[in-house]
């Protein structure tokens, strides 16, 4: 796949496990990871360590375009190093099989995780953000009154 942007900027905050907003207004998507939503169990570990590793740094972006919600989706670098890499490496975050299927670097990543119980696999009860996601859309809908959709 071409890489479409190539560009260098400053992180001011970070949102979550895997998304980060530029100095430049930019709202950035970590490619091929899908970390816990912040109200998930460990979503806040997962957006403290997304922070600790890029907050007031200067990251390189390779990005291939934007998601449906226009932010850009990347792969992010600080220095040498890939983050998106490293919070799955840490346990913070899955490779995001649906969107990075040929991915094996993530893919190996998260196995040796889930191996050693890092980070989010040292419980038991782990559920996926995309599991969690639609979990709770649903919850959402019947207390508003609406019709899931199941």
């Amino acid at each position: 796949m071409k890489v479409l942007l190539i560009s260098l900027a400053l992180v001011v905050s970070v949102h979550d496990g895997d998304t980060l907003k530029l100095s430049d207004g930019r709202t950035i998507r970590l490619e091929g990871i899908d970390a816990p939503e912040i109200a998930q169990p460990y979503g806040i570990e997962s957006r403290n360590l997304l922070a600790k590793l890029t907050s007031k740094k200067k990251i390189r972006i390779e990005s291939h375009g934007k998601d449906r919600y226009g932010r850009t989706v990347g792969k992010i670098y600080v220095g040498k190093r890939s983050v998106n890499q490293s919070m799955v490496g840490r346990g913070a975050a899955w490779w995001f099989r649906s969107f990075a299927p040929t991915d094996n670097k993530l893919r190996r990543l998260e196995l040796d995780a889930r191996k050693h119980k890092i980070g989010l696999w040292k419980s038991a009860h782990v559920i996926a953000p995309w599991d969690w996601r639609k979990a709770n859309d649903r919850r959402a809908k019947i207390a508003s009154g609406a019709k899931p959709d199941y």
